[in-house]
């Protein structure tokens, strides 16, 4: 056989080996890298998307990166077919991608976050990538999550509660308001989702990432105490909004 051709045909088994397979969305840094390191690390096989794939990412033989506009159907369609092209079933998806206050308006935060400044364009599209586009991710993805059980978790933020353990003195409107929503969809996906699937709402931490550069959690520790929610599941945490240590988050 030819090189070429023993190379087409370790591609095309690459993803029907039995390993844990995982997608996580906004992967290229932050929470995601983390997400992305720690699983390689523990044996999975991981399709790690972001918005622009180049030759700046991390090179693993169990990573795949693919393009992904988590608020663009069509590459939410196309990032799945790819997936479903080389594995037929995913183990594990993380909704990681979003945006705050400043990521969102180039450092004009008083757009999304203070009364009388506030920009409607701005907050629908915090709306967008950071509750809506989760929900329609997991929608794409559903045909895939077949494994018994099989997880969805949402990454979302001490700052959807009413009681916040960090003070704020903005509104943070957009970013509150999208992370509830977020909390919300996830409940309801209960109500719809294959009694197999499990899904929770997690506050990671103050990771340090781009979003959020004063953090002081390191992205892969976080992850890996995320990760051991699932690996010591308890189904009453189905639907549920909860801390990094597996501890439900009051609402």
């Amino acid at each position: 056989m030819a090189q070429g051709d023993l190379r087409t045909l370790i591609v095309g088994v690459w993803y029907t080996e039995v390993m844990k397979v995982a997608v996580v969305t906004g992967a290229r840094q932050g929470l995601g890298l983390g997400f992305v390191t720690y699983l390689l690390g523990a044996g999975w096989k991981v399709f790690a998307t972001t918005r622009i794939v180049d030759d700046s990412l991390p090179v693993h033989d169990n990573v795949k990166w693919l393009q992904l506009e988590v608020s663009s159907d069509d590459s939410i369609s196309s990032a799945y077919t790819t997936i479903a092209e080389q594995t037929d079933s995913v183990d594990l998806l993380i909704n990681n991608a979003g945006i705050n206050k400043d990521t969102a308006t180039n450092n004009q935060k008083e757009k999304v976050s203070t009364l009388g400044f506030l920009d409607r364009e701005m907050l629908l599209e915090m709306f967008d990538v950071n509750s809506i586009s989760p929900l329609l991710v997991t929608q794409t993805f559903l045909p895939l999550l077949k494994k018994d059980p099989a997880f969805v978790i949402n990454l979302s933020s001490c700052r959807a509660s009413f009681h916040d353990e960090f003070e704020n003195e903005l509104g943070n409107y957009g970013y509150r308001g999208s992370k509830i929503a977020l909390n919300m969809f996830t409940h309801c996906l209960t109500k719809d989702l294959p009694k197999h699937v499990k899904t929770f709402a997690v506050h990671p931490g103050t990771v340090r990432s781009q979003m959020n550069p004063t953090g002081h959690d390191e992205p892969e520790q976080q992850a890996e105490k995320i990760i051991q929610i699932i690996e010591q599941w308890n189904d009453e945490w189905n639907g549920a909004f909860m801390r990094y240590d597996g501890n439900l988050y009051p609402l």
